[in-house]
């Protein structure tokens, strides 16, 4: 029989069926192999049968092997062997009939045989050959259909798939030529700048609006702004403005190549053409026209150029793009290579790139507007959620497939030598058997509690990985201390396993529902939103439509499709209001919103240090003042602030406000506070840096709501303007604005202000370089610009530059220095004049500026004069010269000697201190007054002539320690240290004399622009005392020196008047006359409601600094608002504000920063500022007078803020100090918590003595905790819980109450006697020579009935029964939970954390580990479990110590005299059985430990070098 009859499998020739007989038909699998469908029907394994051949899959249908494609060439053999077999059979009689014909002829004649009987026979064979010519007609003619359709499918099919990929690539084309049109941009910038314009109008306009209104219900603010620039503003018409741009239109068009289009898609068998469809592109539709069949057709299409020799791998060329030429083309029909043709019954290899899934093959993130079915794998929130296309189902099964073969060879698994790293591939177990790729996100080492980089797979104790498939992490613990553990539930991916699965991108896509915001926009999503989300979705497949790209996530919309509707998961959320759809707001839904301060401008003619943050134009920049420390401090709170993970869902802003103040990221790595200017769009927001200037486009992620703490300090950025000069043309130049940024921008400049300008109007400042103390004699930055060309002088500065010298100044102003207080001018700060070494004091002594370079206390604070920063930059540049490449000298050092030392890279003049044994000096900075330890190497001899310092050593005059001791405590220290340390200060010196420490008077300047005494600033904060005998200055050092500057420019103006020529008599003004201060008396409002003894829910308004805490009722907030808006409606009809007599005044209205009036009560008046407690909040404020109106408003409703006191507390010290304060504002203020009211006072305006729970906790125990306050022995300090109020029925409750139950504490495990030993297991190590050790020998714990381990099994199979612990005492025995979910035995240390919530350190007695839990997480201990002695017990190694010098840097940070290898090898030594010796019982247990060998447990650890014998 012929070979392509026969099965290749089993060898079996192929049979057609025949009435019962099925037959072997010969089936074709989607690899193009054919085999019979007997040996088909025994592959079918799960509707899928693997080829013998190449085990390619084939998927099968419901009627199984039946329902594949049967190969017609070898059918149409069969039938034609058939018939040949059977012609052969029907010949055979035919030539024995011819044979006998005559025969029988003869018979006939001769015998006369029956006609008939043969006639019949021969009609009956007839009838049956018709009957087997109509079976075959019928089944070939049915097959022909069968076949024909099955074909026609196929093909269908395929141009369905041919049209879809050509409407991907024309969808990326489209998205492609659309990124091009940023051209537009540049057509429309004209009617940009008009609008821009406007703009800047509009905000003129509206603010002039503002300043007239506040001048009208403020007579005061008159003198403060321009009363003429506000009118000129207010009374000048609307210019005309140029409006063509919105008639514009360009001359771009969009060019379709249709004879491309045509050729693009046709049928080929893989040789030639076997259809070309021709297709018309009308204007409006496209229609397909019948190919054409005859023989000329099919001429002329071989005969012209084919369509697909043009097509080439790369995308096409404007040049094959046969098309008119318009003015601009801007369309290609292909962006995708162009795959080969195929050649015939190749379907294994279609099948084998259908499974390959390429990067192309995915939805590009740009294709907006795309639907793909997907399912929904893991909801984290509604903006954040995987999902899988259902269309790359088969690529995952195959995925899966791939990865349990690479998993099941022994090659996956991990061996002793093999690490793991974060972020590396990994195949981990999640289902059973199933086996799942992954990346390892964090790894514990066995030993370690922090997380490491990389770890031998041995040392694995915990990892965490990201299921890159599905979207979800998972924690997994490895179990056993061998590598079995490991490979049970990891195995290890490498490098052949790597390029295997390269091609399969992951399967999860991150996604977020697109423009939707929670429904509460400041506790953020709920949990309720994610729930009604997976309910939606469940587990079936759903509608996504992609709507953009943010970040590494799809803006997509999720529709759940029923039998005869759609409905948006968008919408349901929506609807169910669960969220609500993103929209920003121009305004806030109620009330004002909080900005910042605006700005402090500085003195005029006033020489500044600052430096240039941002540069727009030399007309626009932002300078920021140096010689403010409290900034440096406000920047380091906001990044300990907001860098917290918490932080992000905490304090997330989902929908921003215009001129909203916020925290927003700066550079991706730092939050600085901002203002929100504007909305681009597509969530995208526009934000200033108030401290820095600059503006940035942000995403709303990248915003975080700013708390109240950081509105205290102005915005720091100063908007500035170069005075005097213009730019050349109409605009600055690129050229002039990159010089301009070269000098100054980043850089620390002199600023003098020119003139005082509106908030809204740059300040015109001349800048010089920074270097010198005085602008005489330096080229500004304005002369620069104007000597390179590329600005000029203006009129005005040109025409003052004309005048000679003594016309320009014909009085000398007030605020010019006098000769006598100008810094000294004497060669010293002279270059060119001789080196001066050591510090020479100025003539004058008051006023001096100096640089704090270390403080250790009030007492010892050493300072640079900034007079001599050029002297000190000559000396470090000679030093650097000489001592650069200077090699170290034998040198014998002594004490006292000076020296030329290395201090982190910089030569500086040093002094000798001591000396160590280890080659280490401990060095004196000469110049900046700390000590450093050098190693001698980084020492050189000084050379001569070099000796001496420009430091010097002074201390607070006036003032002495408080608390009546005769040194300052750490406390003082440590404050004036922090605040300090590196700022700018005003010295005078009260009394010059040779002795150190020099007594002098230190002003540093704050946000209000003014000078603060840094020693009544630690009078007020209770850290000092003014000493006996003198009397506090009334008058700030700003007044005397006021004084002195009026009393030498009257001086000079004398003089300057006996050396003028007379001239005639100016007219004199007639004399100001200010009208006596207006008597006004007000009385105090009500005292507050008190409320009653009990528990009640309270709100914290405020912390005052003496430790009274103002708390409000729920009431009482309700009414605050009502309160509110029937203030700002009654201000209005109030007169105008005049010169007042505060002595008499006690109620009042203030205007507060957010510029809403509130009730206030006057406590003191100071110059032109009035201290005032606000009466329903509890705030007290120093506002300025203008802000505050004497007059009591609602007088009948009593003040809403209840003062209180903590019940049985005493502060230390007998007052509450700062830090106190700070700790009880940071965990009271804005929340709500609940008050045990146990004493009211006799007069309504004491405070209330309560006890304030919070989290469960009483706050007096947090305090006493920190060594805040201590506790009262004579006050009952209990509190107990409300008695509800019954009615007086005779009731039995015998027996029905429950007995509290007191627990004890746990016993400790007896050790054997003094110089006994016994064998022990290591529990925990805290350091080298300081471990929990637990006993093998269990023998006198066997009359236990249960062990400990089978009761805390019992214990935690039913925690839920235990109630939460409520006695949170020291060493309180409790039951706390671990990470593994388990609790156990333990007992508190101590309170680890405060806020935002409350967290104890507890130890885990029967391990001796230390761990950090909520409140949640601790139980009351059964009382049973108190039999049980601790299985952990610490004791201290003996025969060791710490070595006296070690050359390791990473030290442990409880314990630094122990080094992180010296514990890391002590781990290592204390595996296994040991055996102790104990060697003392009292006052600690103190052990020998012996290996199994008998050897000193230590012994490594000396001969390495890591410890000392004891």
């Amino acid at each position: 029989m012929d070979a392509g009859v026969v099965c290749n499998h089993c060898g079996l020739p192929y049979t057609l069926s025949e009435d019962e007989d099925v037959g072997r038909l010969p089936h074709v699998l989607f690899c193009g192999h054919i085999f019979c469908s007997e040996c088909l029907d025994s592959t079918i394994s799960e509707s899928t049968i693997c080829c013998p051949d190449c085990t390619i899959n084939t998927d099968i249908g419901e009627e199984g092997v039946d329902g594949l494609q049967v190969d017609s060439r070898i059918i149409g053999l069969m039938y034609t062997t058939k018939m040949n077999s059977k012609r052969k059979l029907s010949r055979q009689p035919a030539r024995r009939w011819s044979d006998k014909r005559q025969s029988d002829h003869k018979k006939l004649a001769e015998e006369g045989p029956d006609v008939e009987k043969v006639l019949n026979v021969a009609l009956c064979k007839a009838s049956e050959n018709i009957t087997t010519l109509d079976r075959l007609h019928q089944t070939l003619d049915s097959g022909i259909q069968v076949q024909l359709k099955r074909e026609r499918t196929r093909i269908i099919k395929e141009i369905d798939n041919c049209v879809e990929k050509a409407i991907l690539i024309l969808h990326k084309r489209r998205s492609s030529l659309v990124s091009e049109l940023s051209c537009l941009e540049k057509l429309f910038s004209a009617g940009r700048d008009e609008c821009q314009k406007l703009q800047r109008r509009r905000r003129e306009l509206h603010t002039a609006i503002q300043k007239a209104q506040h001048v009208l219900q403020v007579s005061l603010l008159e003198s403060y702004c321009s009363l003429d620039e506000i009118l000129e503003n207010l009374q000048s018409p609307v210019e005309s403005y140029d409006m063509s741009c919105l008639t514009l239109r360009s001359d771009l068009k969009c060019v379709l190549n249709v004879d491309y289009v045509k050729n693009s898609l046709e049928v080929t068998d893989g040789n030639f053409k076997l259809v070309c469809e021709d297709v018309a592109v009308p204007p409006a539709a496209e229609h397909v026209k019948n190919p054409a069949r005859n023989e000329s057709s099919g001429e002329k299409r071989r005969g012209r150029e084919s369509p697909r020799a043009a097509i080439s791998p790369h995308p096409a060329s404007p040049r094959h793009i046969r098309a008119p030429s318009p003015s601009l083309i801007i369309e290609e029909i292909i962006e995708e290579p162009v795959i080969d043709r195929e050649p015939k019954h190749t379907e294994r290899q279609r099948v084998q790139r259908k499974n390959r899934k390429t990067p192309t093959d995915r939805i590009s993130f740009s294709q907006s507007g795309l639907k793909k079915w997907v399912s929904v794998t893991h909801i984290i929130n509604p903006t954040h959620f995987y999902v899988r296309y259902v269309m790359e189902h088969k690529a995952g099964v195959l995925l899966a497939k791939k990865i349990n073969s690479i998993c099941s060879g022994e090659r996956s698994r991990f061996t002793e030598l093999d690490q793991i790293k974060t972020g590396s591939l990994v195949f981990v177990k999640w289902k059973e058997d199933v086996w799942y790729r992954a990346v390892v996100c964090e790894l514990f080492q066995k030993g370690c509690l922090d997380c490491v980089s990389q770890c031998s797979a041995n040392d694995v104790a915990r990892l965490e990985v990201f299921f890159s498939d599905y979207g979800f992490f998972k924690g997994l613990t490895v179990s056993g201390d061998d590598l079995v553990g490991l490979n049970a539930c990891v195995r290890r991916a490498y490098p052949a396993a790597q390029a295997d699965l390269h091609r399969w991108e992951p399967q999860a896509v991150r996604c977020s529902l697109k423009d939707i915001v929670p429904s509460d926009l400041v506790k953020g999503w709920s949990v309720e939103a994610s729930e009604e989300m997976k309910r939606v979705v469940g587990s079936s497949a759903v509608e996504m439509q992609v709507l953009g790209e943010e970040r590494d996530a799809l803006l997509v919309d999720l529709k759940k499709v029923s039998m005869n509707s759609s409905f948006s998961l968008r919408e349901h959320l929506v609807f169910m209001e669960l969220a609500r759809f993103y929209s920003p707001q121009v305004a806030p839904a109620g009330g004002k919103i909080m900005r910042f301060y605006p700005p402090v401008l500085p003195k005029l003619n006033t020489t500044l240090n600052a430096v240039v943050s941002h540069v727009n134009t030399p007309s626009d920049f932002y300078i920021q003042l140096v010689e403010n420390m409290e900034f440096l401090l406000l920047n380091t709170k906001l990044q300990d602030c907001y860098g917290l993970p918490e932080a992000e869902s905490d304090l997330q802003i989902y929908s921003p406000v215009l001129s909203q103040a916020c925290v927003a990221l700066y550079d991706n790595k730092d939050w600085c506070r901002a203002e929100v200017t504007g909305f681009p769009g597509g969530q995208k927001v526009e934000v200033q840096y108030v401290d820095f200037g600059n503006k940035e486009i942000l995403s709303v992620k990248d915003l975080r709501q700013i708390k109240d703490e950081f509105f205290s300090l102005p915005a720091m950025a100063l908007w500035c303007s170069l005075h005097g000069v213009l730019s050349v043309g109409e605009t600055w130049s690129e050229e002039s604005v990159d010089v301009f940024r070269e000098l100054t921008e980043q850089k620390l400049v002199i600023v003098v202000v020119k003139k005082l300008v509106p908030v809204s109007m740059a300040m015109p400042v001349c800048l010089y370089e920074a270097g010198e103390d005085s602008t005489d004699g330096l080229s500004s930055i304005e002369e620069t610009l104007v000597t390179k060309g590329l600005a000029f002088l203006s009129r005005e500065i040109t025409c003052k530059k004309s005048l000679p010298l003594e016309h320009t100044v014909w009085d000398p102003p007030l605020v010019e220095e006098s000769p006598c207080r100008s810094e000294p001018t004497s060669a010293t700060l002279d270059p060119s004049t001789a080196m001066q070494p050591s510090l020479i004091l100025p003539a004058c002594l008051k006023d001096v500026k100096v640089k704090v370079t270390h403080v250790t206390s009030p007492g010892n604070i050493c300072v640079q004069l900034l007079q001599y920063d050029t002297q000190l930059k000559r000396i470090h540049d000679l030093l650097k010269k000489e001592y650069t490449k200077s090699e170290p000298e034998e040198t014998a050092w002594e004490a006292d000697m000076f020296c030329a030392a290395n201090v982190n890279g910089v030569w500086e003049r040093g002094k000798v201190c001591s000396l160590s044994s280890g080659d280490v000096a401990e060095v004196l900075r000469c110049d900046f007054g700390n000590k450093v330890q050098i190693h001698l190497s980084n020492l050189r001899p000084l050379l001569p002539g070099l000796g001496g310092s420009y430091l010097l050593e002074c201390c607070l005059s006036d003032i002495r320690p408080a608390g009546g001791c005769s040194s300052w405590t750490a406390t003082a220290c440590d404050f004036i240290s922090y605040y300090l340390t590196g700022a700018m200060a005003i010295m005078t010196i009260q009394e010059p004399s040779s002795v150190r420490p020099v007594p002098v008077s230190l002003f540093c300047s704050n946000r209000a622009g003014g000078h603060v005494s840094i020693a009544d600033f630690l009078i007020t904060e209770g850290l000092a005392l003014r000493e006996r005998g003198v009397r506090p200055k009334s008058e700030p050092a700003t007044v005397s020196l006021e004084q002195t500057e009026c009393e030498d420019a009257k001086k000079i103006g004398q003089e300057n008047k006996s050396l003028t020529p007379p001239r005639s008599h100016l007219p004199k003004p007639a004399p100001r006359t200010t009208p006596p201060p207006a008597r006004v008396r007000t009385q105090a409002y009500l005292p507050p409601e008190l409320p009653p003894c009990g528990d009640s829910c309270m709100s914290v308004s405020a912390v005052s600094d003496d430790g009274v805490i103002h708390v409000m009722t729920l009431q009482a907030v309700c009414e605050f608002d009502r309160l509110q808006e029937q203030l700002q409606q009654c201000i209005k009809s109030l007169p105008k504000q005049k010169h007042y007599n505060w002595k008499n005044v006690l109620g009042c209205v203030v205007m507060g920063s957010d510029m809403l009036w509130y009730r206030g009560q006057v406590q003191e008046v100071t110059g032109g500022y009035v201290k005032v407690r606000y009466v329903d909040q509890g705030i007290v404020e120093n506002i300025p007078v203008c802000h505050v109106y004497p007059m009591a408003i609602c007088e009948n409703v009593p003040q809403l803020a209840v003062p209180c006191q903590m019940n049985g507390l005493y502060p230390v010290g007998g007052v509450w100090q700062c830090d106190a304060v700070a700790l009880m504002k940071e965990l009271l203020l804005g929340r709500s918590v609940s008050v045990h009211v146990t004493e009211l006072p006799e007069d309504p305006h004491d405070s209330v003595t309560v006890e304030i729970i919070l989290d469960g906790m009483q706050l007096s125990r947090i305090m006493m905790h920190h060594q805040h306050a201590t506790l009262s022995l004579s006050e009952d300090y209990v509190v107990k819980a409300p008695v509800p109020d019954l009615d007086h029925f005779d009731l039995n409750t015998e027996g029905l109450e429950e007995p509290q139950t007191t627990l004890g504490s746990y016993t400790d495990l007896k050790l054997p006697d003094q110089g006994e030993s016994c064998w022990v297991r290591i529990k925990h190590i805290r350091t080298p020579n300081e471990v929990f050790l637990s006993l093998l020998d269990t023998s006198a714990l066997e009359h236990e009935q249960e062990s400990l381990d089978e009761a805390m099994s019992r214990v935690n199979s039913d925690i839920d029964a235990l109630p939460l612990l409520e006695d949170f005492t020291m060493d309180c025995p409790c039951l706390a939970e671990y990470s593994d979910g388990k609790y156990y035995r333990a007992k508190i240390l101590g309170i680890s954390e405060v806020n935002p919530s409350i967290q104890l350190l507890v130890r885990h007695v029967d391990f001796g580990s230390d761990d950090i839990v909520p409140l949640c997480k601790l139980r009351r201990l059964p009382e049973t479990l108190l039999r049980f002695p601790c299985e952990a017990v610490y004791v201290h190694l003996a025969g060791f110590k710490p070595p006296r010098c070690c050359q390791e840097s990473e030290r442990i940070p409880y314990s630094p005299e122990w080094s992180m290898k010296s514990m890391l090898e002590m781990i290592d030594l204390l595996h296994g059985k040991l055996r102790a010796v104990v060697t003392d019982v009292e006052p600690q247990p103190t052990v020998l430990l012996y290996n199994a060998d008998g050897y000193l447990i230590h012994t490594p650890l000396v001969e390495k070098g890591l410890a000392d014998n004891e």
